[in-house]
């Protein structure tokens, strides 16, 4: 009985180290790459980038809802019909 668990603190503990060195390898290889060239890998990262190409002109993006680059959406539509910059 006292085999098995010696054996698996062991095991714990060796777990631990190669996470620990797994971890400290990565961050040395992250560090090497120049912060423009960096992946994001965090949801936070992510957004951040996101966030900024969206913020950087909207004009160059196309619908969320309909795809189209010119809005073909229904409420679009109406928008611009009452404003009056649609042709009948």
């Amino acid at each position: 009985m006292a085999d098995s668990m010696s054996r698996t603190i062991t095991t714990d503990e060796a777990s631990r180290r190669l996470g620990q060195h797994l971890l400290a390898v990565v961050r040395q290889q992250d560090a090497r790459i120049p912060a423009h060239r960096r992946a994001p890998r965090t949801v936070a990262e992510m957004r951040a980038r996101l966030a900024a190409v969206a913020l950087d002109d909207v004009e160059q993006d196309a619908c969320g809802l309909c795809g189209f680059w010119t809005c073909q959406c229904p409420q679009q539509r109406a928008a611009l019909v009452t404003a009056g910059t649609v042709g009948a």
